[in-house]
Order: structure tokens, then C-alpha cells, then sequence
């Protein structure tokens, strides 16, 4: 106890000497500073002579041009701060009450804006603090008395802000606390909770008198050098009365500033929670511990936004990088078929249903042409592979077909590279029941004897290849839409590069009206659909040690991994379903009814990007299609047939292509937004 009674004397002593020795660099004897304080004990006499000469003045008697100097040298005028004080509090309590009903009127109207979500979130964390920061600044705008016309009772301004300032620190001070407490994992009940809040008042009271003081000697002295000495001693007192409050949460301090800083750095930083003179060094630990703070807020404010978890999903893979760059795989680590057969498809039967708005989409344009309201019987889906176009239209047809009685409902997928106009004819004619030889003016000749139908037309890219006169199709399905047939809701679903591609070639204005462009899965999506299926595959989840952070608070470990490996999930997929049921295909090993994840990986596309010219045309080919034969791609890149030939046996030994049953070769799920990443780069595709 004497040793740190000693060094905090030593301490004081050293901020005194150095607060006098800073003030007066620019004296060049020791000698001037008996003419220093004589000068300004000078000044505090002459202060204290006209306060004493005032309140004489005031009782004896004053002539009618002196009241206001004489009151204002009183002092009398800093009793206000009283009525100021609790003006203060009822400002802050309205406010803070109609902020409280405002942000309850947003969130009860269900928002769906992301930026009003965020701002309503900013909006409850900083409620407390908005009416005392208007405070603070409307005193700030007061312009700065001088203290030779208004004596003492001018410091009043002055006062009211270092009151204000006492009620920020306050509540910043209990928010400080409850959060360290709460980032360390510490619980903190009802009875604990009350304790903080008392020795958070407690300290900033004892702080509130010495700042007064403090602000009085700067108004009063103008920054002489007692006043600075008294700034010194009150900056020390602080110091230790914050560090006296900070002892009792030391450890919950400590363990917050280790999530902060890597492992090697822990056994620098465990004595600091234990020992007495450390207890002098906590409030350094303070704004290390706001940066952690200010980490969660961010990630709290801007969590929903896509951008920003793109964003921190690619910076942990950054960090990662050479874990994910080793070669291989453990020989040892097996996945159940049974397991994965839960996650082989996307849209079956037995599988949960994940709503992402499209089948709404799709009933809106239907049931308007259903019921008369609008005669538009066209409606174009167009989206990326496995982003569930055809799943969310199989659905709706069944929704409908139970709906509407008496609809007849027809489902054609359309051949590979059906070319010529008098098949497709054939193909709509059987399904109508109508003979469309004549063509569109067939179409409008019979409408009056088909019943009312919903035609939906898959794989609608197979109507056109980029060549010369083999757009047929395509302008014959145009014509028969475009025909007088009532009775018909034309359903067409095509892949969004080929949409892209015919936008270019006939104009997107002069096509089809109604076009829904199916967008990505959102990062939540995403998670629904692989959690739903895993619960009813019936395995316990389990997180790679890579994607737990070890220095979290343990209630929070398991949610963190599983936030930030969806995040990477999310990210890697591109919002695409198909892509990130294969990616956690990929990713994950089972073992005795527990399923471990492990970082989603993606393929380099450092490969694609250094091979030649030739190849990256036969991929932006395949793409913009969907897929095509050997013959078709020779035919729509114009490349020699044993050039074309080599490059696709090279992406066939890379894995980047794949040749299906019917003989056609497509980007496999994997490698399919890294090839259009690179293709769009070079300004080779269409979209």
C-alpha cells in the first residue's frame, strides 16, 4: 500500500512540474517564475476584490447604471443553473420520448428498406444521447463571455455545459461498462445491473465538482498558469477515480482487448488483470475497447446490407487464404451418401420450401390476365442456372391448377436447338390441340375454341443459336405471342444470358412486355435453405475450428461461426441456390450423426484467365446458350473444329465444362460464376 501511495505522489508530482514547465518553455530563468505568480496572484486578488466589492455594493446601495455589472460580479446569475438543470431534463425526456415513439411508428410498419431499417437501429442505440448533444451544442453556440464586463456570473454558459458534458459522460459511462460486460460474456443480472449504474453515477458525481472547478479557474484566470495547475491536479483526480470504478471490471476489460489482439500478445496482457499498480493503466484500455465496440455497431448497423457481407466474407477469406491454398484433402474424412442426398436437388417434393417472392411475382400477372383486368397474356422469367425458375413455375402451376378449376395447364420443354419455325409450330399445336401450320394467323383463326390454358415454355434458349438464319425460332415464338389468342397465358422461362443476348439482337422494347428478372437468394435465404434440410436429415451441426473464433464469448461462438460461414456461403454462390447446395456438398464431413463445415471453397480462375483466346470464346459460346454440341459451337464461334475440339477436352480435364447424356457440353455449377466473372471482365458477354 505505501509503494503505490508513493508512486501516485510521484506521479502527481511529475504532471505538476510538467504543466508548469510547458507553460512556461519560454521563460529563460527559473527566477521568472516568482514574477509569473506574482502577476497572476495579482489577477485572483483583483477577482476576489471585486466579487467582495460587488456584494457590498448590493447591500449598501447602487446607482441605477451599475445593477447589472453588480449582479453579474455577485455571482448571483450562476443559481439559474438550478431551474437550467431541470429545463434540461424535461427537454431530454420529451425528446428522448417522441424518438422512442418514432422509431416504434418505423418498426411497426414492417420496413422493408434496408437503410430505414439500419437508421432505425441507429436511432434506439443513440436515443439517450441525441437530447443532451442538442444541449451541448446549443450551449456551444453561446457566444464566450468576458469575464472583465460580466464578472463571475457570466461563467453561467460555462456551467451549464460542463452539466451537460456530467450527463454524457454518465450515460456513456454506463453504456461502456454494460457493453464490456456483455463483449466478455459476463451475465449480468437485475441486481448487478443496478450496482453498475450506481458506481457509474457515484464517479461521475465525484468527477462533477473538480470540473466545475476547473471550468471556473480557466473563465476567471484566463489560462494562467494556476489554472493550469488546477486543470493539472483535476485531470489526475480523474484519472484515479476512473480507475478506481474500472478495478471492479478489469477482467471483463482484459478479455475484451484480447479479441482485439492476436494470441501472442495475451500474456502481455493477462497481468494487467490482476496486480495493483496495473489498476493505474485501465482507462488506456478504453479506447482500445471502443474499437471493438465500434466493430459490432458496424457490423450490427450494416449487417443486412449485401455489399458489406460481401465484403466481410471476402476480407475472413483474405485472412485465410493459406489454409484454403492447402493441396488436398484429409483421405480419411467420408460424408454419408445418406446425408447428402438431402442436399443432391433443388425443388423437390419432399423438400422444405424456401418462398422468395417469385411465385407472387408470377401469380400477380396471371391472376390480373385471369380475371380480366389486364389483357397482357405474356410474361418472360429469365434468370441465372439453378436460381430456381423452374421449381418456383412448377409450384405456381400447382397453386393454380388447384385454384382455378376447369384451367388447363401445359408444360413443354423445348428441344435442343429447335431451329426451324414449322417444329416449334408443331410443338405449341399438339399442346393447344390447335394445328399452327398456318401460323400465327392459325393461332387467332382457332382462339375461340381453346379453352383457357397456361402454356409454360421451358428451356426457351433453345430456340436460337448466334448465327446467321438460325433465329428463326425465336421470331416465330415472337409472332405466335404476339398473335390474337385470348384464351392463352404465355409462361416462357429462359436462361438471363440468353435473354441478354436476343435483347441485342431484336431490342428489349419489342420483345415482351412483362419480363421478371429472377434475382439472387438473399445471405438469409440461403441459410434457410440448407439449415431446414439439414434438421430434417436429422444431423448435428458443427463448425470447423477455423470458423470459430476461440476468443468470442462462448454463448455467442456458435452463432458468429455459423453467421460468418454463410456469409462465406452466400458470397461464394452468388445467391444461387443449386451453386450453394453443391458448395456445401463440398464442404462438410460427417461422423457418427454429427455433420463438421468447413470453409466453402471456390475454384481459381487463374487458369481460365491465362488460357488462350480460343478457349475463353468456346466458354462465352456455352454460356451465353446454356449449352450446345461440338458442331454448334464450330458453327457460333467460327473456330476450327480441331481448335474448338482441344479446348473443350481441356476444360473437360479441368473440370470447368461438362458433357451431359444428350452429347452437349455446359459450365459445370461450380465453375459457373467464376467463368462469367472473367468473361464479363473482358466484355464477352451480353450481360
Amino acid at each position: 500500500m505505501t509503494s503505490s501511495l508513493r508512486f501516485v505522489g510521484a506521479f502527481i508530482v511529475l504532471l505538476l512540474l510538467s504543466a508548469s514547465l510547458l507553460v512556461n518553455a519560454g521563460l529563460p530563468e527559473w527566477q521568472s517564475y516568482s514574477a509569473v505568480f506574482e502577476r497572476e496572484w495579482q489577477q485572483l486578488t483583483r477577482v476576489g476584490g471585486d466579487f467582495i466589492a460587488a456584494w457590498d455594493k448590493l447591500f449598501s446601495g447602487m446607482s441605477a447604471g451599475e445593477r447589472v455589472s453588480v449582479v453579474m460580479n455577485t455571482g448571483l446569475p450562476l443559481l439559474l443553473i438550478l431551474p437550467l438543470r431541470w429545463l434540461a431534463k424535461w427537454f431530454a425526456d420529451r425528446l428522448a420520448r417522441a424518438l422512442g415513439e418514432l422509431h416504434n411508428r418505423l418498426v411497426s410498419g414492417s420496413i422493408k428498406h434496408k437503410g430505414l431499417r439500419a437508421v432505425t437501429r441507429f436511432i434506439t442505440s443513440i436515443t439517450p444521447l441525441v437530447p443532451w448533444i442538442i444541449l451541448l451544442w446549443v450551449a456551444m453556440l453561446v457566444p464566450s463571455p468576458d469575464r472583465d464586463i460580466n464578472g463571475p456570473g457570466g461563467a453561467l454558459p460555462l456551467l451549464f455545459s460542463v452539466y451537460v458534458v456530467y450527463v454524457l459522460v454518465n450515460l456513456s459511462l454506463e453504456w461502456f461498462l454494460l457493453s464490456t460486460c456483455q463483449g466478455a460474456g459476463q451475465y449480468l443480472n437485475a441486481e448487478n445491473t443496478a450496482l453498475l449504474e450506481k458506481r457509474s453515477h457515484r464517479v461521475t458525481s465525484w468527477l462533477l465538482f473538480p470540473w466545475v472547478v476547473i471550468a471556473l479557474s480557466e473563465y476567471l484566470l484566463k489560462s494562467a498558469v494556476i489554472s493550469q495547475l488546477i486543470g493539472a491536479l483535476v485531470w489526475v483526480f480523474s484519472w484515479l477515480v476512473i480507475s478506481f470504478l474500472l478495478r471492479f471490471y478489469r477482467e471483463s476489460l482484459v478479455t475484451n482487448l484480447k479479441r482485439l489482439t492476436p494470441e501472442r500478445f495475451d500474456p502481455m496482457l493477462e497481468p494487467m488483470a490482476s496486480g495493483k499498480l496495473s489498476v493505474l493503466i485501465l482507462p488506456l484500455l478504453i479506447p482500445l475497447n471502443l474499437v471493438l465496440f465500434l466493430q459490432a455497431f458496424i457490423d450490427q448497423l450494416l449487417g443486412e446490407f449485401p455489399w458489406y457481407q460481401r465484403l466481410s466474407a471476402r476480407w475472413f477469406r483474405m485472412k485465410k487464404q493459406a489454409l484454403e491454398s492447402e493441396p488436398g484433402d484429409d483421405p480419411n474424412e467420408r460424408t454419408d451418401e445418406n446425408y447428402l442426398r438431402w442436399f443432391q436437388s433443388y425443388g423437390e417434393e419432399n423438400f422444405p420450401i424456401i418462398s422468395t417472392g417469385l411465385g407472387p411475382a408470377i401469380s400477380k400477372y396471371f391472376e390480373a390476365w385471369h380475371s380480366d383486368i389486364d389483357d397482357d397474356n405474356v410474361l418472360l422469367i429469365a434468370g441465372e442456372p439453378g436460381i430456381g425458375k423452374k421449381s418456383a413455375v412448377r409450384r405456381f402451376c400447382k397453386e393454380a391448377e388447384e385454384k382455378h378449376e376447369g384451367l388447363n395447364i401445359r408444360k413443354m420443354d423445348i428441344p435442343a436447338r429447335t431451329l426451324d419455325p414449322a417444329v416449334l409450330h408443331s410443338l405449341i399445336g399438339a399442346e393447344l390441340g390447335v394445328d399452327l401450320s398456318g401460323g400465327p394467323a392459325a393461332l387467332a383463326s382457332a382462339s375461340d375454341n381453346i379453352e383457357p390454358t397456361l402454356l409454360v415454355i421451358n428451356n426457351a434458349e433453345n430456340l436460337f443459336l448466334a448465327d446467321v438464319g438460325c433465329l428463326d425460332a425465336w421470331r416465330a415464338l415472337l409472332s405466335l405471342t404476339n398473335a390474337r389468342a385470348p384464351n392463352v397465358f404465355w409462361l416462357i422461362v429462359i436462361n438471363n444470358q440468353s435473354w441478354a443476348y436476343l435483347c441485342n439482337v431484336f431490342g428489349r422494347d419489342y420483345q415482351m412486355r412483362n419480363v421478371i428478372r429472377v434475382k439472387r437468394w438473399t445471405q438469409a435465404e440461403i441459410r434457410s435453405l440448407i439449415l431446414s434440410r439439414n434438421q430434417q436429415s436429422g444431423y448435428r451441426l458443427k463448425y470447423d475450428d477455423v470458423l470459430v473464433d476461440t476468443r468470442a464469448p462462448a454463448n455467442n461462438t456458435l452463432k458468429n461461426a455459423e453467421q460468418r460461414y454463410f456469409s462465406l456461403l452466400w458470397d461464394a454462390s452468388r445467391g444461387v441456390p443449386v451453386t450453394a447446395l453443391t458448395l456445401w456438398r463440398a464442404s462438410v464431413v460427417t461422423r457418427r450423426g454429427e455433420v463438421t463445415v468447413k470453409i466453402p471453397r471456390m475454384p481459381s480462375g487463374v487458369r481460365i484467365e491465362k488460357s488462350g483466346s480460343h478457349q475463353l470464346f468456346v466458354f462465352a459460346a456455352i454460356v451465353t446458350h446454356g449449352s450446345l454440341a461440338a458442331a454448334e459451337l464450330v458453327r457460333v464461334t467460327n473456330i476450327p473444329e480441331n481448335v474448338v475440339r482441344f479446348a473443350l477436352k481441356a476444360a473437360l480435364e479441368d473440370e470447368v465444362i461438362e458433357k451431359g447424356d444428350d452429347g452437349r457440353y455446359r459450365i459445370t455449377t461450380l465453375w459457373y460464376h467464376t467463368v462469367v466473372n472473367i468473361l464479363n471482365r473482358m466484355n464477352m458477354l451480353h450481360e
